[in-house]
């Protein structure tokens, strides 16, 4: 997959968790996400499709009116790809910078996501 096309898949994969409706949510996750797909981060560990929508449900009923937004360039090499991105809160609190590691399928969705909070050194969520 081209750098470009991997950047839009990971741009729509952020607006997955920018979307307030869990239907709409859904077709954006069916599209980017691979049936089997697990995600996990410090605080969570979810595996398949719908765990990860119900997941996103759950932190934006968290933090209200928040929006995730990439930050850097997608990194990538041998079907495995890194970002940064960072949460802003619907009061506009920016949460640190954080970011993810993850692998694609073979159909070029996502496969698995490894999301580390804050970088390394840095603040503490």
């Amino acid at each position: 997959m081209k750098n470009t096309e991997l950047a839009a898949l990971i741009d729509r994969y952020c607006a997955a968790w920018r979307e307030r409706d869990a239907g709409a949510r859904a077709a954006i996750l069916e599209a980017v996400w691979h049936d089997d797909g697990r995600y996990s981060d410090p605080t969570v560990e979810v595996e398949g499709r719908i765990a990860l929508c119900n997941l996103i449900g759950e932190t934006q009923a968290r933090f209200p009116g928040s929006e995730v937004v990439r930050l850097s360039e997608v990194d990538s090499h041998h079907g495995t790809f890194r970002f940064t991105w960072k949460m802003q809160t619907g009061e506009g609190k920016q949460l640190p910078e954080s970011i993810d590691f993850g692998r694609l399928s073979s159909d070029g969705r996502i496969l698995e996501i490894v999301g580390f909070f804050g970088l390394i050194g840095g603040e503490d969520v």
